[in-house]
């Protein structure tokens, strides 16, 4: 087989297998606001919402805001950091603003 079809050949089934792979895998989706509440605790309910929008676990001074596919949490020096939440329905994803991945 000349070598150049080798390689065709190759390039050829390592695609199909990436893309079988790829489609064996469920998409990841950006998170909902109830979905991510649901690996919060305690829940929504145990926390209070100021003013600001922020919710407040009792004694607290950091605050969570909630919504599709973002968390923020703001902190007790005013400092607010926000990260992209992504999930397949099974797993989450953390993605924050300099694209550090982490288990959520």
């Amino acid at each position: 087989m000349p070598l150049m079809l080798l390689f065709t050949v190759v390039f050829i089934v390592a695609g199909w297998v990436a893309t079988a792979n790829a489609a064996d895998r469920p998409a990841m989706r950006p998170a909902t606001k109830a979905e991510i509440w649901s690996h919060l605790s305690p829940e929504p309910r145990q926390m209070t919402t100021k003013n600001n929008g922020f919710a407040y676990r009792a004694g607290n001074s950091s605050g969570y805001k909630i919504s599709n596919g973002q968390i923020c949490v703001r902190f007790r020096t005013g400092r607010i950091d926000c990260a992209d939440v992504k999930t397949d329905g099974k797993k989450f994803l953390m993605i924050t603003k300099d694209g550090t991945r982490s288990p959520f």
